[in-house]
């Protein structure tokens, strides 16, 4: 696909012609764990009508809800929740901001989540978004110093578009090209697309979220940042290019299910069907899972998923304390982890896991395309990974990010490698 030079010169002219705003951005994204936590708090307790597990998450669904809620009505928790999300969508009603961040990490190769997207060691972003009554659209320009894995097959550009969009909205549909993260699950540690590629893709969106309504639908088509070298004798890149379809129904007050597919090209062809479902149980306790079948060029796989998460509020803040199991024919990855945020973007964020490397017991699991994911390494049998990080606001629209990662693989052959990482960043927006 070659579009992206078409996307930027719409985005340059969207961000010139847009006139004053009517609304906020069409979208919630994927980017910040509270804001997505303070969405399921209201959804799990049967505030929203809406689905609210498949990102982007369109804002036109939650306004009339948000603004029928009566905040002396709703408990501590749904207060801070309601709060959070009344000043996000508040905010980006004032039509256009500008943002400026840095960040920088002293090793590349810990495994990615929903809240830690890969990076290069160190990276700069500048983002300006604009917003109009019925079209909207951000240009963020990256630029980072080194490469975002540790597979030698695997390469990406210095400057990236990641987070760039242009939209617009009519009735109920939306209409994009971009380059923002897809979530199409209702865990934290895997995005449910089952594609090679771990960045987001650059392409087309289109979702359809009518107000008030329990159904939701969205589909996509795009490419990989990445390029992947799929003949190191021939020194052949490609990148992977893949689309997908995904209805979310919120079939009760307490219970939401998502049916999706996804379908990929890279040398070969990928075809995932996937089937998820949350239910959220008494005293802020909630489960939920997923179901999930592949095929590549005939070579077969199943996979499976099970989490509980369990919400509760702390002075003005809002916590939340989860367990997944994730198993399927290339991996089994176990996932332990705590957050808690205050609204004025103050807060911590804990989380362990143990990746298991399954995929030398199948033939799908040795389907050549899976040795071009971010973790593969000859021989890797497992990855152990530890994470803390703060977030601290310094000052007006301004926050920063320290953390500490520590991870060790350990090899068939008994070897393991141990890795210390120091995460740091600084964001400001005006």
């Amino acid at each position: 696909m070659r579009f992206l030079s078409g996307v930027v010169l719409a985005l340059v002219w969207v961000l010139a012609v847009l006139p004053a705003p009517a609304q906020a951005t069409p979208w919630l994204d994927a980017e910040e764990l509270h804001v997505r936590h303070s969405l399921q708090v209201l959804a799990d307790a049967g505030l929203l009508s809406a689905p609210v597990t498949s990102f982007p998450v369109m804002w036109r669904p939650l306004i009339a809800d948000l603004e029928s809620l009566d905040p002396a009505a709703l408990t501590e928790l749904q207060r801070v929740a309601y709060f959070k999300l009344m000043a996000l969508l508040n905010y980006h009603k004032g039509g256009s901001y500008t943002g400026v961040r840095l960040a920088g990490v002293t090793d590349t190769g810990a495994q990615p989540s929903l809240s830690r997207p890969m990076e290069g060691k160190a990276s700069a972003a500048v983002t300006h978004e604009r917003i109009g009554s019925s079209v909207a659209g951000r240009v963020r320009v990256t630029y980072r110093d080194s490469g975002v894995s540790l597979n030698p097959r695997v390469d990406v550009a210095n400057v990236s578009w990641q987070g760039s969009y242009v939209a617009a909205m009519a009735g109920d549909w939306m209409i994009a090209a971009d380059q923002m993260q897809t979530w199409w699950s209702p865990g934290s540690a895997q995005d449910g697309l089952h594609t090679v590629s771990t960045l987001p893709l650059r392409g087309v969106r289109t979702v359809y979220a009518p107000a008030s309504s329990e159904f939701s639908f969205a589909a996509f088509a795009g490419e990989s940042e990445e390029k992947f070298l799929l003949d190191p004798g021939l020194n052949a890149w490609e990148r992977e290019e893949a689309y997908g379809a995904r209805l979310g129904w919120r079939a009760h007050e307490r219970l939401e299910l998502g049916l999706h597919y996804v379908a990929s090209e890279l040398a070969d062809t990928s075809d995932n069907w996937v089937f998820d479902a949350r239910l959220s149980l008494p005293y802020q306790f909630n489960v939920y899972g997923s179901i999930s079948e592949h095929d590549v060029d005939g070579r077969r796989g199943n996979g499976h998923m099970v989490g509980l998460d369990w919400s509760f509020s702390e002075p003005a803040s809002l916590a939340r304390v989860y367990a997944e199991y994730d198993r399927s024919d290339l991996r089994s990855l176990l996932t332990l982890g705590y957050a808690t945020f205050a609204n004025n973007g103050f807060g911590y964020d804990f989380r362990i896991q143990d990746t298991r490397v399954r995929r030398h017991h199948n033939s799908y699991g040795m389907a050549p395309r899976w040795q071009l994911v971010p973790e593969y390494r000859p021989g890797i049998e497992r990855i152990q990974q530890f994470e803390a990080v703060m977030f601290y606001p310094v000052g007006f629209n301004s926050i920063l990010e320290i953390g500490l990662q520590a991870w060790k693989d350990t090899y068939v052959s008994g070897r393991d490698d141990s890795f210390g990482n120091v995460i740091a960043s600084f964001e400001l927006r005006w």
